[in-house]
């Protein structure tokens, strides 16, 4: 998105979409806490079938692309290229 783009999310009640806007805080936002970054049963779908354990691993992450053309971000962003055409990080 380009400033002042909007994105709005719509979606049927327990389908996720509050789970999606923390899974992306989680990735995106330096400020959250360490204490925040530890997620717990309420964090999932009450109908989740199976069992969470310790050895559990939850992997979060977002692709992002169309920045070639903007030089802070391509250096912020270089060291978690994953794609190189098209140009695409991965954090």
């Amino acid at each position: 998105m380009k400033t002042g783009e909007q994105l709005v999310i719509v979606g049927e009640n327990k389908v996720g979409k509050t789970n999606l806007l923390h899974a992306l805080r989680l990735v995106l936002d330096p400020s959250l806490p360490d204490s925040v970054r530890q997620l717990r049963k309420t964090d999932f779908w009450d109908g989740l079938k199976g069992h969470l354990t310790k050895d559990t691993v939850i992997r979060v992450s977002v692709d992002l692309t169309d920045f070639e053309d903007d030089e802070d971000l391509l250096a912020i962003l270089a060291e978690h290229i994953v794609e190189v055409e098209p140009l695409v990080a991965r954090v």
